[in-house]
């Protein structure tokens, strides 16, 4: 065998090695993303879902835990003025006067959900405070840390909750992502209006997300 063509087997044997090597290092990666893959999956914060659709079932457990008075609700102002061209209901810093229509059929379907057993709180800011007189009659109560609200916000909450008594916070998209996060949910920007319900789990005792229902679905999925 010459001399050249001892070098061509030689070079050709190199680039052998050289491909397998790589495959083997592609085999050992691909088993690794996967399992990266899985991992980001599996641990992904879950979404709070719709009462109305995928979560129904939750429903009768919402109603009895209701009835028992042992809900936080977290409901998110009504359309506010000063990121739209619709006519404002009073000053550009509240909200939307078309607002007017959907806030008094929210405030029939929390009174035909009942109010005895429910303390109501707003942050003072002017778009909360118009909704929460809209839908609940001016019942509520400021409360600064409902728009201050930082780390503490799922604390606070917890801790002006009464025994026996349901809870309906009036806030903020940004205060309601703190909350959701502070529980470990996935946080979505909800539309103006739509309420969150938590409720303890009966086995771990620990705020659980029942679901959340927009403002205009609340019959069809409670039946009120």
């Amino acid at each position: 065998m010459t001399f050249k063509s001892w070098s061509i087997r030689k070079k050709f044997a190199g680039l052998l090695s050289t491909l397998s090597l790589h495959r083997r290092k592609a085999l050992l990666l691909l088993p690794m993303g996967m399992v990266v893959f899985l991992g980001v999956w599996l641990f992904q914060a879950p979404a709070i879902a719709d009462l109305s659709e995928e979560n129904r079932e939750q429903v009768p457990v919402l109603l009895s835990q209701w009835d028992k008075g042992e809900v936080i609700v977290l409901l998110r102002h009504l359309e506010r003025c000063d990121r739209g061209d619709a006519p404002c209901l009073a000053g550009t810093s509240g909200i939307t006067a078309r607002s007017v229509a959907g806030g008094d059929a929210l405030g029939d379907d929390f009174y035909q959900l009942g109010l005895q057993k429910s303390d109501i709180y707003n942050s003072p800011l002017t778009r909360t405070a118009q909704t929460e007189n809209l839908v609940f009659d001016d019942l509520g109560a400021d409360r600064k840390w409902l728009y201050q609200c930082k780390e503490n916000m799922l604390d606070d909450a917890v801790q002006s909750k009464k025994p026996g008594r349901n809870l309906i916070l009036v806030t903020h998209s940004s205060c309601i992502s703190r909350f959701e996060a502070a529980l470990g949910y996935a946080s979505n920007t909800p539309d103006y209006g739509t309420a969150l319900f938590f409720s303890n789990d009966p086995v771990s005792r620990k705020l659980q997300a029942l679901g959340f229902l927009h403002k205009e679905d609340w019959k069809r999925a409670l039946g009120i």
